[in-house]
């Protein structure tokens, strides 16, 4: 019998490449705001992403304990709104949905899927972050709203870890950084970037896993490049 993985955002791009590596190996649960999610997952979850979906989902899950979590949810641009530049670009609305996307719904991601764990497996809880999201590795400025919800986003992880390892001792909480990928969140920011800074989602994918594959208790509470060296927070 295969272990049970959930993806939480699974109709991402970076998502629906990792689905495609797993499905040998787990079956899949994908959870999306999409009408559907992608062919090869074995079941798939409709969610707004409110706290009264995510806790229906969970409560379908707790049962079969999955061991791994993953979750792509994230915002950075959209057609009419653009990361800001400066201070006087900063809008309340813009930023309280940078908070609501990158940093509220990941921490409900961790309030309701946590506790369905398996305690007696090596289990793997994993959140995409941003390597912009490092509070001392910010030397450009710029991209408030992403920066500080993401940033919000590797302190939630931090702090939840500390009570996982009291929880499930077994298992790890990360932060991970997938690098720039081709994706449409990535799109208007790539055009200048060198072909070798930009990776697809499949070999984004192949080197997450490969990372993600590799974790144990030990690795608990941490925030990790796609190479899987630490990052700085």
């Amino acid at each position: 019998m295969k272990p049970l993985a959930v993806i939480v955002g699974a109709n991402s791009q970076i998502a629906k490449a990792m689905i495609e590596r797993w499905r040998d190996h787990y079956e899949l649960i994908g959870i999306g705001r999409g009408p559907s999610g992608p062919g090869a997952l074995n079941e798939y979850w409709q969610s707004d992403y409110s706290e009264v979906s995510l806790a229906r989902v969970a409560l379908a899950v707790a049962p079969r304990a999955p061991t791994l979590v993953f979750c792509a949810v994230g915002h950075l641009h959209s057609d009419t709104q653009m990361p800001e530049k400066k201070l006087a670009d900063l809008e309340r609305e813009t930023l309280s949905h940078y908070f609501e996307i990158n940093a509220v719904i990941p921490a409900m991601v961790l309030k309701y899927f946590v506790p369905c764990l398996d305690r007696a497996a090596s289990a793997r809880v994993v959140f995409l972050s941003a390597k912009v999201a490092g509070i001392s590795d910010n030397r450009l400025g710029g991209w408030y709203g992403y920066r500080a919800s993401k940033a919000a986003l590797n302190m939630l992880i931090k702090t939840a870890s500390i009570e996982l390892a009291r929880s499930h001792r077994k298992a790890c909480l990360i932060a991970l950084h997938p690098g720039t990928t081709a994706t449409p969140l990535s799109a208007p920011f790539s055009k200048s970037l060198p072909p070798e800074k930009l990776f697809s989602a499949e070999l984004t994918a192949e080197r997450l896993c490969g990372v993600i594959e590799e974790l144990s208790a030990e690795d608990n509470g941490r925030f990790v490049h796609w190479d899987g060296t630490d990052l700085p927070w």
